[in-house]
């Protein structure tokens, strides 16, 4: 049972730490001291020093770190702390925001002890930090960094398209067109070269490799949604069902009722990555295509009058089901698996009896 907690909320060139002692819950929250360090290995070593000797006879295992997700200001945080083989607990700002109910005012050293406040309430649903694989991390980051070159790529082929549509021909413009379409072409070289970055990293992993091939073996999934699946998820460490990836993933649909008058309709809540729900709905829309694998589903609920946006999203929650299926079974998407199944589930029958 850990005996102190310290709220961390993180900035980019600082870490605000507020201590509170939880060895006894009914006095309440017990404010032991507020610091603030530097962000950056050394402000991590002088704040350990400082919590070693918060109380006396208390050593650092038994205290828990929390702080925020804050993107890659928390990380080298976390890293340090965990390879310190002590315990931090990393969790969503929105989180912490909601459940602390109405606050007035905000300043960094507030921020630090409510996150520290939340830890000592919820101390039972802390979730210690790990380190995620090298090479996870480094295909997310690749995966976001070829998003930045086809938005950038997107915005080059705009403007070249719009000065051909509208301008006046003169060399000025020509001089812009030719010149904007030359950074397309070198776009897309970066692009081809990031995707071959990526192939070689998951060709370097035997269980990236498996985990990859079994995904991309569904038509409609390719490298950009099969990355995203394994970046995303930990290759299946941290989100390891299907309801958790849809939920994350932003397709898992939610209904509101309360008493009598309160009674909505299931829709999709818009707590989730709009990167990674925006990928995953250009594969079901490519699914849905002619000789697509849900083509089928798709025109039975269009003749039954379903929108477009719930079939999509239909199709999108049944892509990420099937992902988890194959990864969890290790196998490759059979065209014809229900065909191929049926006799072996008659051949199984048939010899039992």
């Amino acid at each position: 049972m850990k005996k102190i907690v310290i709220g961390i909320d993180i900035s980019k060139e600082k870490i605000d730490a507020t201590a509170i002692d939880v060895r006894d819950s009914q006095l309440g929250v017990v404010k032991l001291d507020y610091q603030v360090y530097e962000n950056r290995p050394m402000g991590y070593r002088r704040m350990l020093v400082w919590a070693r000797h918060l109380i006396k006879g208390i050593g650092l295992e038994d205290v828990l770190f929390c702080c925020e997700t804050t993107g890659g200001y928390d990380r080298c945080l976390c890293d340090y702390i965990y390879a310190k083989s002590l315990d931090i607990w990393r969790e969503s700002a929105l989180q912490i925001k909601r459940s602390m109910g109405v606050r007035k005012g905000k300043d960094d050293k507030a921020d630090s002890l409510m996150i520290a406040e939340y830890a000592m309430r919820h101390i039972d649903k802390a979730v210690i930090y790990e380190t995620p694989d090298e090479k996870v991390r480094e295909l997310k980051a690749l995966f976001l960094y070829r998003h930045s070159l086809v938005q950038e790529r997107t915005k080059k082929k705009v403007r070249a398209s719009e000065l051909k549509a509208t301008a006046a021909k003169s060399s000025s413009m020509r001089f812009i067109v030719r010149d904007a379409m030359k950074g397309v072409r070198s776009l897309d070289k970066s692009i081809r070269d990031c995707e071959k970055q990526i192939l070689a990293i998951i060709d370097g992993d035997e269980s990236l490799k498996r985990n990859y091939g079994h995904i991309e073996s569904i038509p409609g999934i390719s490298i950009v949604n099969a990355t995203a699946f394994i970046a995303y998820s930990d290759n299946f460490r941290s989100i390891t069902t299907a309801n958790k990836a849809a939920s994350y993933w932003g397709c898992a649909s939610f209904r509101e009722r309360s008493g009598t008058s309160i009674d909505k309709k299931a829709y999709v809540k818009c707590y989730s990555g709009s990167l990674l729900k925006a990928t995953l709905t250009q594969a079901a829309e490519c699914t849905i295509k002619e000789h697509g694998i849900y083509r089928e589903y798709y025109l039975r609920l269009k003749a039954e009058g379903k929108p477009y946006g719930i079939i999509v999203n239909n199709v999108r929650n049944k892509l990420i089901h099937l992902v988890f299926s194959l990864v969890t079974n290790g196998m490759d998407y059979e065209k014809n698996h229900q065909f191929l199944r049926t006799p072996q589930k008659e051949g199984k029958d048939m010899t039992i009896n």
